[in-house]
């Protein structure tokens, strides 16, 4: 099997509902999507094995705080003056670009990777150069376009009945975990380390929504906050210390100066040891979250050569950061962010501490101190959609494409289908499904549609067994399973499954 296209993703999304364009009966408005049912079994998997991962394995906590927080709270943390990215207008008809994005195109339509690579990091003055340099104009209308400008994605919104008090959505949930950090503390009698989790809606005023669920207005994160003591000699997880032997673990990094000299080269593979020694990595902890992330991308499934670490270079770091690496998959050529590893310093706290006049500060080990942070923040849209590129293979053999999910992601555990339109076989078949959910399974049933149909939703969607009930069910208690992988079918006794 050979793997699919862009275009067999988006076509196999909207045909088997997987994702939805929202407000569909009023016309689609960009950046906005709903998922379907298969699409919500599939994303809550992603969302679970985060949890497991990042949460519950390593004994740390998980808030839910707002999506609207009042404007000083934005102010302080540097977004009102610094989130914004660069728009291009048109002179004629006033149509708004994102001029990083339409240059990174117009090379990828060229076949120049490189540039296209380049023009994601570029100040504004090197976009003005390189658009008016190559003649690029409104796709629209032809007309001339403007210099890139700042642009703040901040949704805004009124509170109360007489919008006395402006607000915005909250374009990241970490502000919120800032907030509550100290009470967290304070009230679980915790030490540092400490790492609080959310996951949540995020929203940004994108001027340029893309490639589906890549670049969206709403959105999900999973991210988590990892409070220390810059200052302290030893680091331990939750009283454990951390075993520095899977610092040997490598991985695919795009160091600055490999982007600064244009390398050829998509990445090399080094140590997360060697990336401490030479500085790449600013602190253990720092190291110890590339790890984690390296091993949950592998258990998800996505091939180690498909996956990269960025080295995010200084001109574009965040206002908030002392070192960032964004973990890339490769998407149809296209490397695309889904998960940032950012050393965010004191920064959040010491200005929510200025701002509010409220001390930040808390006791560990007989000291007063604002912790440090390391966070890791996975976009759980963008691994959803990473994720399914991935996985979809076109198989000329079945006549139909094949989503290749394993336990980790796929939507159902089983797919269980009664051979014919029968009574008995569809009371059989109940009855084997209302076991297996007893049991915590997840389990899809079909009643309608040939076999074959059946079995090519099952593909499609990312089930990787199906279970059919025939009429030697009732006679000998067996059934045959189905390998969506390579369409092998075996014969088993419904009690053999039941113990799986």
């Amino acid at each position: 099997m050979e793997k699919a296209l862009m275009a067999d993703l988006e076509n196999l999304a909207y045909r088997r509902g997987i994702i939805i364009p929202a407000f569909k009966p009023y016309g689609e408005l960009a950046g906005f999507y709903d998922y379907g049912p298969i699409g919500t079994a599939i994303r809550n998997r992603l969302e679970s094995h985060w949890r497991r991962t990042f949460i519950e394995k390593m004994g740390n906590l998980e808030i839910s705080t707002t999506l609207i927080a009042p404007e000083k709270v934005f102010e302080a943390s540097g977004h009102l003056a610094n989130f914004t990215d660069p728009v291009t207008n048109c002179k004629k008809c006033h149509a708004s670009y994102r001029a990083d994005k339409l240059l990174e195109e117009f090379y990828e339509k060229k076949g120049d990777a490189k540039m296209a690579e380049a023009a994601k990091h570029m100040p504004f003055k090197d976009l003005d150069e390189e658009i008016k340099k190559n003649g690029i104009k409104c796709q629209k209308c032809g007309g001339e376009l403007s210099d890139a400008e700042p642009f703040n994605l901040m949704l805004g919104t009124k509170i109360g009945p007489y919008g006395g008090v402006q607000g915005y959505l909250r374009p990241e949930t970490a502000q919120g975990i800032f907030m509550d950090f100290k009470q967290v503390f304070r009230d679980g009698g915790y030490k540092l380390p400490l790492a609080v989790g959310q996951v949540g809606k995020a929203f940004r005023n994108e001027i340029s929504p893309r490639r589906m669920l890549i670049r969206m207005r709403e959105f999900s994160q999973m991210e988590l906050e990892y409070f220390f003591d810059p200052e302290s000699a030893s680091l331990s997880i939750n009283g454990e210390e951390i075993d520095e032997s899977v610092f040997s673990e490598k991985i695919n990094l795009l160091t600055a100066e490999m982007q600064e000299n244009s390398s050829d080269e998509k990445y090399m593979g080094i140590s997360i040891a060697e990336c401490m020694s030479k500085g790449y990595i600013p602190n253990k902890l720092f190291a110890y979250c590339i790890y984690k992330e390296t091993r949950f991308m592998e258990e998800l499934g996505f091939e180690k050569d498909s996956v990269r670490f960025r080295q995010v270079l200084k001109s574009e770091l965040p206002h908030y950061s002392k070192g960032n690496f964004d973990m890339e998959v490769d998407f149809f050529g296209s490397f695309e962010e889904v998960s940032g590893t950012a050393y965010r310093t004191d920064f959040d706290l010491m200005n929510h501490q200025k701002y509010s006049n409220e001390d930040m500060s808390v006791i560990n080990s007989d000291k007063k101190i604002v912790p440090h942070v390391v966070e890791v923040s996975f976009g759980l849209d963008r691994l959803f959609w990473t994720l399914l590129g991935s996985k979809l293979f076109k198989d000329e053999k079945r006549g139909w494409d094949v989503l290749m999910l394993n336990d980790y992601t796929s939507p159902y555990d089983y797919a269980i289908f009664s051979l014919q339109r029968d009574d008995n076989l569809n009371k059989k078949a109940i009855e084997i499904r209302n076991v297996l959910l007893s049991k915590g399974m997840r389990v899809f049933l079909a009643q309608s549609g040939s076999i074959g149909k059946r079995y090519a939703k099952a593909d499609e969607t990312g089930i990787h067994y199906a279970i059919t009930v025939d009429y030697q069910t009732l006679e000998d208690g067996t059934v045959t399973i189905r390998d969506s992988y390579d369409t092998s079918q075996k014969r088993v006794r419904i009690e053999d499954i039941y113990k799986m």
